[in-house]
């Protein structure tokens, strides 16, 4: 696998993005809004074998204790796959983040990805955003999340269907 990073420029901070490919499923990590938000961009196919990378990579580049202080934002956009796995992952960092008053949000899911969050009932527990920048605005309002109402049919130009 293969870590780059690049760094941001911003007048009042400089933070970094950061980017992990290899496998089926690529990661990236980039700060966004308001208060930097932490926006975990994610491509390809996640399940039993690479999940585990997703918190690993979180981890190592917000922390160990990454939830105590930070909103998270999951952005779909460009994953084909997921699987239980990644189901599991998401319920365990809701349950992390909201033991200490954060929000994780997901945006942007599309054709099997989309159909699987609403089988598995994933709308029900966390807040599912049509973009990425109607998430960030969210989290920006200093209020508590209410969730969008969660459509479970495909977005137009998804790749895949069921």
């Amino acid at each position: 696998m293969v870590v780059s990073a690049e760094p941001r420029h911003r007048a009042e901070t400089a933070c970094q993005a950061v980017s992990l490919s290899g496998g089926s499923g690529g990661l990236h990590l980039s700060f966004r809004g308001a208060g930097e938000v932490p926006v975990l961009t994610l491509s390809g196919e996640f399940d039993l074998e690479n999940v585990p990378e997703i918190e690993r990579f979180l981890r190592r580049h917000l922390g160990p204790f990454f939830f105590r202080s930070r909103h998270l934002v999951l952005d779909l956009a460009r994953v084909d796959l997921i699987d239980s796995a990644f189901v599991g992952l998401v319920v365990s960092l809701v349950a992390r983040l909201h033991e200490h008053r954060r929000e994780l949000l997901i945006t942007r899911p599309a054709g099997y990805v989309r159909r699987t969050i609403a089988l598995v009932g994933l709308p029900n527990l966390v807040p599912v955003y049509e973009s990425l920048d109607a998430a960030l605005s969210a989290l920006a309002a200093d209020a508590p999340v209410i969730p969008p109402p969660f459509d479970p049919a495909p977005l137009a130009g998804s790749r895949r269907t069921l």
